[in-house]
Formats: structure tokens, sequence, C-alpha cells
């Protein structure tokens, strides 16, 4: 192949496109591989249609509500399978000049439960101060879709029960075909026992504060 033709592929913006391209293509859904990559739905659709542009190749055919793979689609995506594997092993390959990684917890919740769960995330954290957490935002409807995707660790649900008391309105849930963390298993028996005893016995979670929060970050809807 020339260096005039290699130029498509060298592309202000082609890896991300790629990337997005293999979210929906192994989803098989532009709302899940939104959710995964924390992008929009239309940008996942802008960004889709400018890969197809560049290429010059049609990569998916909609048949009703599906997103069928072309036969120019299903070699991009075996493409795409091999520059990820190339990335991981450079990945691994570059681990002995780093130094060593923060656990992470990515913790996903409803905005009606946003005040428990960020004081259960705040609250962890100060108990946890080596581990990196961050709150993420989102709809029902997103939160159930980055549910099944397995986008994050844990998951905070408002329980919509007439009568509740407002400390006991939230249920806890871990994400689906993902093996669990540590930082996230630890967090599940911390929030599930909380919630066991609430609201009677269970102790004050305090305030989400800047003390306790330097390691949180809280993501925007």
């Amino acid at each position: 192949m020339s260096r005039r033709m290699l130029g498509r592929y060298f592309r202000h913006g082609l890896l991300p496109q790629l990337i997005v391209f293999e979210a929906v293509a192994r989803l098989g859904s532009v709302t899940r591989a939104a959710a995964e990559l924390h992008l929009a739905q239309p940008t996942v659709s802008v960004q889709l249609k400018k890969l197809a542009a560049a290429l010059e190749v049609r990569l998916f055919e909609t048949r009703g509500r599906q997103l069928e793979l072309t036969a120019a689609g299903r070699a991009l995506r075996e493409t795409c399978e091999e520059l990820i594997a190339c990335f991981a092993r450079a990945d691994e390959r570059l681990a002995a000049w780093r130094g060593p990684r923060a656990e992470r917890l990515l913790v996903a919740a409803e905005p009606e439960a946003q005040t428990v769960a960020s004081r259960l995330v705040g609250a962890f954290c100060l108990r946890h101060p080596r581990i990196e957490a961050s709150l993420h935002i989102a709809s029902r409807e997103e939160l159930l879709a980055r549910f099944h995707a397995g986008v994050d660790d844990v998951y905070v649900f408002d329980l919509q029960v007439e009568g509740l008391a407002p400390e006991r309105r939230w249920s806890i849930a871990h994400a689906k075909g993902r093996e669990l963390a540590q930082s996230a298993a630890q967090f599940l028996r911390e929030a599930l026992g909380f919630n066991r005893n609430a609201p009677e016995t269970a102790p004050q979670l305090p305030p989400l504060t800047l003390q306790n929060a330097k390691r949180t970050r809280l993501e925007p809807k």
C-alpha cells in the first residue's frame, strides 16, 4: 500500500472512531456502546458516520431496530480486535516502567439516589484512601444500559416504595458478567452492612466534604 493511500488511516480522530465502531459492533447497539464509552448517543452515531466516510465503505445495515455488520464491517471488526490486542501487548511491555497503580472503584447511581451514593462513596474513600473512586449520575434508562453492559463496578438504584424511610429507599447491585474487583467487593460489604442497620441503629454517614471526597470524582449527568 502506498503512503498516499495510507493517509486515510492517519486522519485526526480515526483511532477514537475505531474504538467507537468496535464497541457498537461488539454490543450490537449504539445505546449500549454510548453507555460503555461514557458518550452521548448522537456522538457515537456521528463518529460512525465519519469513520464510514473516511474509509469509503458501508459498515452497518439497519434491519428493523437491529444493526447488522456488512461484509466490510465484519472485516474492520477483525482488524479492530487485532489493533486492541496489539495495544494490550504494548501496555504489558510498558508496565515495568510504571509506578504501582491505585485501585479504582466505579460507582453509578440514579439522580434520586445521588445523596446516599455520594455519602457512601465519600465515607468509603475516607476509610480506604488508597482507592480512587468515581460516581457517575445517570437516568434509570442509562443506568440499566450501563448495568447490562458491565460498565461500572457498583450501581445504586432508587427504590420507589411508598412509606419506606428515605434512608432505606435505595438498593445496590454489582455489574453482571464482570469479575468483581476487591475494592468493589469491599464497598458492597460495607454498603450492605449500612443498609441492613438503617435507619434505627446505623451510624450517620459523614457529609461529602473536600476532605473525604479528595479521592472521589463526581461525574456530571
